[in-house]
């Protein structure tokens, strides 16, 4: 860059500082011509092929070019300035070296991130694409693992490179950092845990956002996000629960939206035992027949299922088996039954028993055994007011 500046140039104080500006001036023009041209181009591409890569693409470049072109001027016009044989400007000699390191890792860093973002949108464009067409469900678990690494693994290489365009000796350092890599994972061994078991749940799909679980002896509610250490769940009182991922790997997990959110709800109820039992089915499997009919939160096409249970204390117990469309419908549901099945069976005659305890007293005792009170009065004839 030197040697291709003029001498004159170099010696004059008229003409050197214009071209430097002029330098910087022609790459600022040129970053606005590249993002009108890059953006005209993805705007074309875009409308004659939608489903097309090529607009994505160009609009991720677009935006390190500019920046890179912009970066560019500002350092060429720099340099141009520094090499001038100016008296004024000899203080910026000093600086070149430390320009040229400064400009390495720009590029650097923009390069790096180009290449994030070019390579997130490669495996979303994948996955929306040929992913979803394949049979197999371990290509979509795959990607979503792969867009949690990829950026990680960019991002290091590009800061290594940019440790060794600067100067700095990245074998020792790669060595220092195995061994402290060990002691480092020793020491965030949970959050490594939790990192690895977010892993595996994405890529094993146990669950989705927007997925309602159980887990044994824990808490419940939907999945609103599966992050790196934690998983967050909105509950029934809606309230956000935070559980970290080993916890949720090492739990016995029940996901009520799988194989689909649809669920079964089972209603018991006891009769008396003076009851015409085939009536009781006959009344109860109508009344659950009604109410699959009328309430929007039962499947349809699930008929009811009607079974006596056992001979209890007081009832001939029997439960009814219907299904609804999804865990906030399985409550609702479930009160809808119960009132019609009650209702029908008021209707009906039928009745449903409770517990009533009934003391007995031996023959002509007046107090029962043990009781030491005075004995219970007993209004004579006169005194009773009923006829």
């Amino acid at each position: 860059w030197e040697e291709a500046l003029p001498e004159f140039l170099r010696n004059s104080d008229q003409y050197g500082p214009l071209l430097a500006f002029g330098v910087f001036l022609a790459l600022q023009l040129g970053a606005l011509a590249a993002s009108l041209v890059l953006g005209r181009l993805a705007t074309l591409r875009e409308r004659s092929e939608p489903a097309s890569l090529s607009p994505r693409v160009l609009r991720i470049a677009r935006g390190p070019v500019v920046l890179m072109l912009v970066l560019l001027g500002f350092f060429l016009g720099f340099l141009t300035l520094s090499r001038l044989q100016l008296s004024y400007l000899q203080f910026l000699t000093d600086w070149d070296t430390a320009l040229n390191k400064v400009w390495l890792v720009a590029a650097i860093a923009i390069a790096t991130y180009a290449c994030a973002r070019l390579l997130d949108s490669l495996v979303t464009d994948y996955g929306q694409g040929l992913a979803e067409r394949t049979e197999t469900q371990l290509d979509d678990n795959l990607l979503r693992t792969a867009k949690r690494i990829l950026p990680f693994v960019v991002y290091t290489i590009g800061a290594l490179v940019a440790l060794d365009s600067v100067g700095v000796a990245i074998t020792p350092l790669l060595a220092g950092l195995g061994i402290a890599g060990i002691a480092v994972a020793l020491a965030v061994q949970p959050s490594l845990h939790n990192f690895l078991s977010g892993t595996y749940i994405v890529a094993e799909n146990i669950l989705e956002e927007g997925d309602y679980i159980e887990l044994e002896g824990g808490p419940s509610g939907y999945v609103v996000d599966v992050g790196w250490r934690s998983t967050k769940l909105r509950s029934m009182m809606n309230n956000t629960v935070v559980i970290p991922n080993t916890r949720l790997v090492d739990s016995v997990i029940t996901n009520l939206y799988t194989p689909t959110p649809a669920m079964n709800i089972i209603v018991y109820a006891g009769v008396s035992y003076d009851s015409d039992l085939a009536a009781v089915e006959r009344i109860a499997v109508a009344a659950s027949a009604d109410v699959i009919q009328a309430s929007e939160h039962a499947v349809k096409g699930v008929e009811p299922f009607f079974g006596f249970e056992e001979f209890g204390e007081s009832n001939v117990t029997f439960w009814v088996f219907i299904q609804a469309t999804d865990r906030i419908g399985s409550f609702l549901l479930t009160s809808e039954l119960v009132k019609g099945i009650h209702a029908r069976f008021k209707d009906e005659g039928i009745v449903i028993n409770y517990p009533v305890r009934k003391l007995v007293y031996p023959a002509g005792n007046a107090r029962p055994p043990g009781f030491t009170g005075p004995p219970p009065h007993t209004p004579d004839r006169a005194e009773d007011p009923s006829p």
